[in-house]
């Protein structure tokens, strides 16, 4: 019974650990206390879309709530909201420069994780049976994918007249998994196994 007690305090600690881990990831330290402010929300249902500013990190947030399964943000809603936000004239709007976009989990974006999983998954440099690239680093092939243009342009189009590019994709905790794993995918499902989530930060650059 003593075991058994030790080996839960040992599992709740451990998990514990992880959730610390992958918080100080996502949320930068600096000197200072750290701050957000709330640019935008919008809300479609029970879900709501929100830009939050870190202006003294130079950090945009786009976030989902509640996360999938529960919401997600189609192209078109992603687009919309970023138009708002870049072209916000009226407090609270942008104020100084921004290095740095984070969207979350891409499974919170389907349309992009189907992108992923189906371009890995035509491209010969994958190996699916391993689930890695043949002669790269995964983290390395995803941020590839994910920098393509037909990937950067549909959210520099909603970055308007504001004059920001994205300039390079970073990634967090890539997932390798099966088309099975990749949220609202509808079409054949192929055997073997394809990068289907990540946390994704585009970096910006303002010309």
């Amino acid at each position: 019974m003593k075991k058994m007690v030790r080996r839960k305090i040992t599992i709740e600690i451990c998990c514990f650990c992880i959730f610390v881990l992958v918080l100080s990831l996502v949320v930068p330290v600096t000197g200072s206390s750290y701050q957000e402010r709330l640019i935008l929300s919008v809300y479609e249902g029970n879900c709501s879309f929100r830009v939050e500013a870190d202006d003294e990190a130079g950090i945009l947030r786009l976030r989902v709530h509640p996360a999938y399964p529960e919401c997600y943000a189609t192209k078109e809603t992603m687009q919309k909201v970023l138009k708002a936000v870049f072209s916000k004239t009226d407090p609270p709007k942008l104020e100084g420069f921004y290095g740095s976009l984070f969207l979350g989990r891409l499974i919170d974006y389907p349309w992009l994780c189907e992108y992923l999983a189906t371009t890995a998954y035509r491209d010969p440099q994958w190996d699916s049976g391993k689930g890695k690239p043949f002669s790269t680093e995964l983290y390395k092939y995803v941020s590839a994918i994910l920098s393509s243009r037909e990937v950067i342009s549909q959210f520099e189009d909603a970055f308007g007249d504001s004059g920001y590019t994205i300039r390079a994709v970073t990634l967090e905790k890539v997932c390798v998994g099966r088309f099975s794993d990749v949220p609202l995918y509808r079409g054949k499902v192929l055997s073997g196994k394809v990068p289907v989530d990540a946390v994704v930060w585009f970096r910006l650059e303002k010309k």
